[in-house]
């Protein structure tokens, strides 16, 4: 489904990101024997932290069975573009996307 090379980018994009900030990220994240995630940071956007994972252009495919465990587990959610990780660390990208995340 996933360009692999794209998936280990985003993931050294967020562990930088997380030394960076000073958050814990988790990679990959299970929710369930049929759901693992791209990861989950805890502390941000719910009590229960965030559940990440990742989509691609043109469909920006959203998994519901996340949408619908999130919401059971009363746990923010993000399907976030893979193509947003694309070449080096973006601070910037990481600082905003934190801030509309929020502490809970």
């Amino acid at each position: 489904m996933f360009n692999d090379d794209k998936v280990k980018n985003a993931r050294h994009c967020f562990m930088l990101a997380s030394e960076d900030f000073g958050f814990e990220f988790v990679s990959p994240f299970t929710l369930t024997d049929e759901i693992e995630t791209f990861g989950y940071i805890p502390n941000y956007g719910s009590k229960n932290g965030v559940v990440i994972c990742l989509t691609t252009p043109p469909d920006y495919f959203i998994d519901n069975r996340v949408v619908d465990w999130c919401k059971e587990a009363d746990c923010f959610y993000s399907f976030l573009n893979i193509e947003s990780f694309a070449g080096e660390y973006k601070r910037a990208y990481f600082r905003e996307m934190l801030r509309d995340w929020g502490k809970y």
